[in-house]
């Protein structure tokens, strides 16, 4: 059976391991991306699943390209898959 989640949960994986490499804090990241401390927390625990709007957000507050964001979900979801 395939877990509905998993897409979710690598977002939220990919996001927080930006974060970190980029030395940011939850509540960093959220002023960056104008949005909430307990938001960037539940997307990286996987708690919510991204909107379109949000993904733009938090590639621009991350200063890389949303494809790229996308991208690195997208693999982490072919390895985890494979």
């Amino acid at each position: 059976m395939k877990d509905k989640k998993l897409p979710t949960k690598m977002f939220g994986a990919v996001l927080q391991e930006l974060r970190l490499q980029q030395a940011l804090t939850q509540d960093q990241l959220a002023e960056r991306a104008d949005t909430e401390r307990s938001h960037i927390s539940a997307l990286e625990r996987a708690e919510k699943g991204p909107s379109l709007a949000t993904i733009f957000s938090l590639a621009d507050a991350l200063k890389i390209p949303a494809g790229d964001l996308m991208t690195l979900v997208e693999q982490r979801l072919k390895t985890h898959r494979s």
